[in-house]
């Protein structure tokens, strides 16, 4: 008899775990951003919705906030310049090199797991519905070298969604100063939800994919 009770519990939440792998299966999140960055100032915004549950931030002069809305409903507010703040990371001498550093970085990264990430990218591309995507943007970073890796991705990935209408983006490498100006304008949705989770998952199982990954977390620990 004492056994009936925990047999219900576990059998309620079973339930509810096959209800949410059901409804990441079958309801599609919709991803919109607009952003306008220049020298002078940067203004964006980003929402993703997903059922009844909606994760927006926004960020411009003098505001950056995490908000998540359940129902209609804000449940949480985050203020991203104290949770900035609180790294201890933040406030060190050399931020600019360090920022040039942290991309070379994840430059590498990205090449060294670029077969994992391959099989990411494949499944978010067949989940994937842009129903507009419209940018124009000026990119120069410190190191010519690392400008054209990063608009050599950009450019590829352009031509992976040739010849789709809905997509106007262009991307102007400059090598000869650092520069990120621009806008973008951003709307799709993603279907199946669940075979991207599952994906990620798989690749985050792969020992040679976690190694990468503790290998840049202590290169970013502070000291190091």
């Amino acid at each position: 008899m004492t056994a009936t009770p925990l047999f219900l519990i576990l059998l309620a939440v079973a339930h509810l775990l096959l209800l949410i792998l059901l409804a990441l299966y079958l309801a599609p999140a919709t991803i919109e951003m607009v952003a306008i960055f220049c020298r002078e100032r940067a203004w964006a915004t980003a929402t993703l919705t997903w059922g009844f549950a909606v994760v927006g931030v926004r960020v411009s002069d003098g505001v950056q906030v995490l908000e998540v809305f359940l129902a209609g409903h804000r449940v949480v507010t985050r203020d991203l310049r104290d949770m900035i703040a609180a790294n201890p990371r933040s406030g060190e001498r050399g931020e600019g090199q360090k920022s040039a550093r942290e991309l070379r970085d994840y430059i590498e990264i990205t090449e060294d797991l670029w077969p994992h990430l391959r099989r990411i990218l494949e499944t978010i591309y067949r989940s994937i519905h842009i129903e507009t995507l419209q940018g124009d943007i000026t990119l120069g970073l410190e190191s010519p070298a690392d400008t054209g890796v990063v608009y050599g991705y950009c450019t590829a990935v352009r031509y992976a969604l040739w010849p789709a209408e809905e997509v106007e983006f262009v991307v102007t490498p400059v090598f000869d100063r650092e520069v990120f100006e621009g806008t973008l304008t951003l709307r799709m949705r993603l279907y199946r939800p669940l075979l991207i989770l599952i994906a990620v998952t798989g690749a985050l199982l792969k020992k040679p994919v976690r190694d990468r990954l503790c290998q840049k977390s202590v290169r970013g620990a502070p000291g190091v």
